[in-house]
């Protein structure tokens, strides 16, 4: 590491990242298939843990039979 003109060697320091969307329950998804489909839309029925949620249709039927899904599988719609 270079040092400052007084002599101090800078702190490191973590670049921000890019902030991925925060979801909220009532918010309208798509799910990203494997293929880089989606389908959907579909809306957010609950967040059960952090970076989690879990989706059902406009009629309130759970996706997936309920299962927690990724929110690295969602895309606001």
């Amino acid at each position: 590491m270079s040092s400052t003109q007084s002599g101090q060697v800078p702190k490191p320091y973590v670049l921000s990242y890019i902030r991925k969307p925060e979801f909220r329950v009532g918010d309208e998804v798509y799910l990203l298939n494997a293929g880089g489909s989606r389908e959907g839309p579909y809306v957010i029925a609950s967040l059960p843990s952090t970076g989690h949620c879990t989706l059902s249709d406009s009629n309130g039927n759970a996706i997936g039979g309920g299962q927690a899904i990724s929110v690295d599988d969602v895309e606001a719609a």
